[in-house]
């Protein structure tokens, strides 16, 4: 990847701000595509300046906009998303992204000469796990238009690989967590919003009896696995998980969290019915990118939980604002 100019679609997002500082700590020439729906600018305020970053609003449905994006670059890491909780509330409005803005952005790779497009999935594809641990041949399951979504975007960069010829990879990290995660309304995941609830002593919010599980990675981490994989030829034209091996409980999760803020779990933990959607068992098999690769994810819960809750008590706003964006249709 050395004196390659990357473009990063949804750069300002979740992952995509953590994978663009990781770029310029290596001295890329990086453009982010983001339309600033789930993406904010405080997520790149540390890099906004940075002389190789150029940073274009723009939305990964309009064609122009994505060939804008990427004129001049060789590489793209394709993160642009709108989220589960979003599917069910709008479906077509998310396919309309994940999928209409998916294929522009192959279309426009395909026809630059593109050197590699980084497909970034998610687990939620295999949806309820049949066996455990889940490796990559597990069967394709979506349980919701979002995970859908995800498989149909997985088959068109696949398919784009073998009409075209253009050279692909996707990478399927498990559930993640850290700074920078979205915590508002709809768009709000399981632990931004506890923390956002605890940090007020509002009683944290479980969806069935929290014996559910998932396998969380620190975003930091699968920042660093995208690098990875983008750097390493070995990983072409083939779907690689990014997981840590370990099942933890929504429960345990709440707990912890309980935990850091001195609040009694029986007290401050709140078990409301089953969502639509939510899959009960999630573990990864991550063999294959420790074979390939050669690491597996470093952060443990405890870790990550501490470093997470920390970015949150660092924002500038008051716990009672953030709590003010996390309850707006918060809980759909």
């Amino acid at each position: 990847m050395k004196n390659k100019r990357i473009v990063v679609t949804g750069g300002a997002g979740f992952l995509g701000s953590h994978v663009v500082r990781l770029l310029l700590e290596h001295d890329h020439d990086v453009v982010v595509l983001d339309d600033f729906s789930n993406g904010k600018m405080f997520h790149l305020e540390h890099v906004a300046a940075h002389p190789r970053l150029n940073i274009i609003e723009g939305d990964i449905t309009c064609m122009d906009e994505v060939e804008e994006a990427f004129a001049g670059c060789s590489i793209v890491i394709h993160l642009a998303v709108l989220g589960l909780r979003e599917s069910i509330r709008d479906p077509h409005r998310v396919n309309e992204v994940i999928v209409h803005g998916t294929m522009n952005c192959l279309d426009v790779a395909r026809r630059n000469g593109i050197e590699l497009f980084l497909n970034c999935s998610s687990s939620e594809v295999y949806g309820t796990a049949l066996y455990n641990p889940m490796d990559e041949d597990h069967p394709l399951n979506p349980e919701t238009p979002y995970a859908a979504a995800k498989v149909a975007q997985d088959m068109y960069v696949y398919s784009f690989g073998r009409t075209y010829g253009l050279e692909w990879t996707t990478i399927r990290p498990f559930n993640m967590y850290g700074p920078n995660s979205h915590w508002q309304g709809s768009r709000g995941e399981l632990i931004p919003k506890m923390i956002v609830r605890a940090m007020n002593r509002q009683p944290l919010v479980i969806f069935g009896d929290g014996s559910q599980t998932r396998d969380f990675i620190y975003v930091e981490d699968a920042a660093r696995a995208v690098l990875a994989v983008a750097e390493n030829p070995a990983c072409r034209r083939t779907c690689i998980n990014f997981s840590s091996g370990v099942a933890t409980s929504v429960r345990t999760i709440a707990e912890l969290i309980c935990q850091y803020y001195d609040l009694e779990p029986d007290v401050f933990i709140r078990s409301e019915a089953p969502r639509p959607g939510d899959v009960r068992f999630h573990l990864g098999d991550n063999t294959k990118f420790k074979e390939m690769l050669g690491f597996s994810p470093e952060t443990v819960i405890n870790e990550g939980m501490g470093r997470t809750i920390a970015w949150f008590e660092s924002l500038p706003k008051s716990p009672e604002e953030l709590l003010s964006q996390e309850v707006l249709r918060g809980w759909e």
